[in-house]
Formats: C-alpha cells, sequence, structure tokens
C-alpha cells in the first residue's frame, strides 16, 4: 500500500518530529500527520485528539484505510485534557491560531517538564513566540514552507529553557531557509503597523 501524502505545510511538520513511542497530534482533523509518521516509523504508536466530534471520525476513516486503526488512540478533548496525554512523547499542534495554542500550552504545565512539541500558528506568530520565551520554553528550530500560496512556520520547541535562545529569525538564518527575505519583509511590514498604530494611539 502506498504512503499517504501530506501537502507541504503537513510534512514540515512531520519532518521536525523525532522517532519515539507515541505522538499526540492535537486538533487533528483528518489524522494525515499520525498515518504518515506510523507509517515511515516515526512512531510506534500515536494519539489522534480533537475537540469535534467530526474530525474524529474522518481520522478514523485515515487510520482504518491504510490499516493502522490498532495503534491510534483516538480522543475527543479540548488540547491536552485528557487521561494519560503525558504518555506522548511529541506533541504536535497544527492549524490553529497562536492565540489558541498559547491557551493549550498554559493549561498544560506538566509541558515545561522537557516535553517535545512542534507548533505550526496559523496567525498570532509573534505572540506564540513571545509567549514560548516567558514561559520556559526553548524553541529549537525553525522552518518555513509555501502551500497553496500561503506562507507557514514550524517550531520545534523543548518545555525547559536553555543557556542560549535564539530568535526565529536566526534559526532561519542558519538552516539558510529560502523564505527567509519574505518571512523579514513581512515581519517589518507587521512592525511597521504597529509602531504607525502606537503612534496614533498617542
Amino acid at each position: 500500500m502506498d504512503s499517504i501524502h501530506l501537502s507541504p505545510r503537513l510534512q514540515m511538520v512531520a519532518d521536525f518530529v523525532p522517532p519515539c513511542a507515541c505522538a499526540a497530534d492535537i486538533g487533528t482533523d483528518h489524522g494525515y500527520l499520525p498515518v504518515w509518521l506510523l507509517q515511515n516509523g516515526v512512531v510506534q504508536t500515536a494519539i489522534a485528539a480533537d475537540i469535534h466530534v467530526g474530525p474524529l471520525a474522518n481520522a478514523r476513516k485515515s487510520a482504518a484505510a491504510y490499516d493502522l486503526e490498532e495503534r491510534v488512540r483516538f480522543v475527543q478533548a479540548d488540547g491536552l485534557q485528557f487521561p494519560d496525554a503525558q504518555a506522548a512523547d511529541v506533541i504536535t499542534i497544527a492549524g490553529m491560531g497562536g492565540e489558541t495554542i498559547c491557551a493549550i500550552l498554559t493549561a498544560t504545565p506538566w509541558l515545561r517538564q522537557g516535553k517535545r512539541l512542534v507548533l505550526q500558528p496559523q496567525s498570532k506568530v509573534q505572540e506564540l513566540t513571545d509567549w514560548l520565551w516567558h514561559n520556559g520554553f526553548t524553541i529549537e528550530d525553525a522552518a518555513l514552507c509555501r502551500d497553496a500560496g500561503k506562507r507557514y512556520l514550524a517550531l520545534r520547541v523543548l518545555g525547559q529553557p536553555a543557556g542560549q535562545t535564539y530568535t526565529v529569525e536566526q534559526l532561519l538564518l542558519r538552516r539558510r531557509d529560502p523564505l527567509l527575505p519574505e518571512h523579514l519583509t513581512e515581519e517589518i511590514r507587521r512592525q511597521t503597523r504597529a509602531r504607525a498604530g502606537m503612534a496614533l494611539a498617542k
């Protein structure tokens, strides 16, 4: 059977997941990411979690289509608020706004005990990175991709502070990410707009 094909956005997340016993995909939607991780031997088991019944039903269908249903645990939950969530070695959260990701992480203090995370915010990227830095998380790596005309950022995060910290831009520069110039141009525009707004407020 052929391996499931991921979109560039999800493939970028998958590439950041290290080999481990169990990964939990929060907001799993169709469950494509856990299926790919299992098929490619990155994880031995997976947790597919979503707050809604519909996406979980879709995730079950995806796992069943590739004969992987017995290796996936399906959980209806808000974020990581379910029993044995700590059993996951790696947690992926993609396809949500940065503020929603912050809320999920805030409600889960045990993540700061060295858990590994892969995060892909759809919006409020700066708010998320600021929150991570101020709450004892380390951003270890970052990557960009373009998918369906939109640019996406993925972050590999460790749930504990590190001696030396890097900005997202420094991490992207370190990997010579081809989309970095585009990212920087947008970031300059964002900061210019923010300063203009502050000046108007004064």
